[in-house]
């Protein structure tokens, strides 16, 4: 069954969500993706996720205030769920 580990690092300064967000994706097991909680749009992490084999996908809640879902590329079923509980998340 997915799982979604939540990580805040909308209160440390650059570059240290970069840094704890690449440390939790080399850790990430299967059938796992990371949901983030930011306070902006981390736009130099994204084409890092492509080179890595991960994707994403992000949720604007707020001028400083985004959900950004992260699991590997060919994960499938794992994007459904993540796009499934991004539109949920928006809903509430």
């Amino acid at each position: 069954m997915p799982q979604l580990i939540h990580l805040d690092v909308s209160e440390l300064e650059a570059p240290e969500p970069m840094s704890v967000i690449l440390r939790e994706l080399h850790q990430l097991k299967s059938d796992t993706a990371l949901r983030i909680r930011h306070r902006k749009r981390p736009l130099p992490l994204y084409s890092l996720l492509q080179e890595m084999g991960f994707t994403y996908h992000c949720v604007e809640f707020d001028l400083c205030e985004f959900a950004i879902y992260i699991w590997p590329k060919n994960d499938h079923l794992l994007g459904e769920f993540c796009h499934q509980s991004a539109k949920q998340e928006q809903a509430s």
